[in-house]
């Protein structure tokens, strides 16, 4: 069965003044052209060390900035025909003192490209700079993957956004979604939630693009992108791409749970893998293999810890398994226990009151006597 894979990764915050600012500016002779800033940049808390990426692209003639796990957001640089006062071209420009609640940003650029900047971050909520430098390579991708979302769909808790090659599919699924929202947040203990997005994207590349991962292996092809959005691939082209029939509004079943968890949870959380994908496979869709003890390394009674099944290099165990960990929880300790899972982050020992070893011991004989 195929599933949609998803690449967790803690969401960067970069707002402030510097994002916010509405005032309309005309273009003056000492403006450097937007079309210079346009690019991919990697990004870290140390120069040289990035561990995510940042696309910054035009959309009808103005600037927009993406960060992982973050809205599309207007970068206005210009107020009055100069850069604002917290953009400068040289650290030396910035003001003498920094207040505790807006982002600095420093401007690098060269031969009529922006090469790299710093964004100086409040330490009041940061503890640590942002450090971003081009990615010639994946630079001319910085385009808006936006335009081609031309339809939306808007029911009373969610909203679609969709090409016109996918238009047929959207009634049954926003009427699956409607139908099964109440019990999916009964379940979870939650009384409301914001909207919700969907956007469906209608190629590979467009949605790889989407979500800042540009080459990215076919497999991946959705992805909650932050605690009220979903980014998919258009299921038409995903049962080209896989072979497989694709079932839509599974899928999204799927991705909707990882929604869920996330507005159960801070944004810096970085929950483990097994448990991560075992609560979005159990509760929303689905078994990656019918029987366990398919698996080679069950067979040959190589069981891996917990920490090997969320860290594993390919993910493919945390799949393979994550369905069957949440069972077992929710059979032997019961549905409420799964629910503390989520406060404590997967802490088994604090939660269930055993240690991993025992517990992992525990769940492969499990898995051997009901399979």
């Amino acid at each position: 069965m195929w599933i949609i894979r998803i690449l967790l990764v803690a969401t960067v915050c970069f707002v402030g003044s510097l994002l916010f600012a509405q005032e309309a500016v005309s273009k003056l002779d000492d403006q450097i052209p937007l079309e210079q800033f346009v690019g991919y940049y990697d990004i870290g808390i140390k120069p040289g060390k990035p561990f995510f990426r940042s696309r910054w692209y035009l959309r009808e003639g103005k600037l927009f900035v993406i960060y992982d796990s973050d809205q599309d957001r207007e970068l206005q640089l210009y107020e009055h025909g100069k850069l604002k006062y917290n953009i400068v071209m040289d650290e030396s420009e910035l003001p003498e003192v920094l207040d505790d609640t807006t982002y600095y940003l420093i401007l690098n650029v060269e031969e009529k490209k922006l090469k790299s900047f710093i964004v100086k971050r409040p330490r009041r909520d940061w503890p640590t700079d942002l450090y971003g430098s081009r990615n010639e390579k994946l630079s001319p991708l910085a385009i808006d993957t936006e335009e081609l979302l031309t339809e939306t769909t808007s029911t009373d808790h969610f909203t679609i956004q969709y090409s016109g090659k996918d238009a047929a599919l959207i009634p049954k699924l926003s009427s699956t979604l409607e139908e099964l929202y109440e019990d999916m947040l009964s379940t979870f203990g939650v009384e409301n939630l914001p909207i919700t997005t969907i956007r469906i994207y209608s190629d590979l590349k467009t949605y790889h693009n989407a979500v800042l991962t540009p080459g990215a292996p076919n497999w991946q092809m959705g992805r909650a992108w932050d605690s009220n959005e979903i980014r998919m691939l258009s299921p038409i082209t995903a049962e080209k791409e896989s072979g497989e029939a694709i079932n839509l509004n599974e899928i999204v079943l799927h991705e909707f749970v990882h929604c869920i968890h996330l507005n159960l949870i801070s944004e810096t959380t970085r929950v483990p893998g097994w448990f991560w994908e075992g609560l979005a496979i159990y509760k929303g869709c689905c078994k990656w293999i019918e029987n366990p003890k398919e698996l080679d390394y069950v067979k040959k009674k190589k069981y891996p810890s917990l920490k090997k099944i969320s860290n594993e290099r390919t993910s493919e165990m945390k799949y393979d398994l994550g369905y069957y960990l949440i069972e077992y929880i929710d059979q032997k300790y019961g549905w409420d226990k799964v629910l503390e899972l989520i406060d404590s982050n997967g802490n088994i020992k604090s939660t269930l009151g055993v240690s991993n070893k025992h517990f992992e011991k525990a769940f492969y004989t499990y898995i051997d006597e009901e399979y």
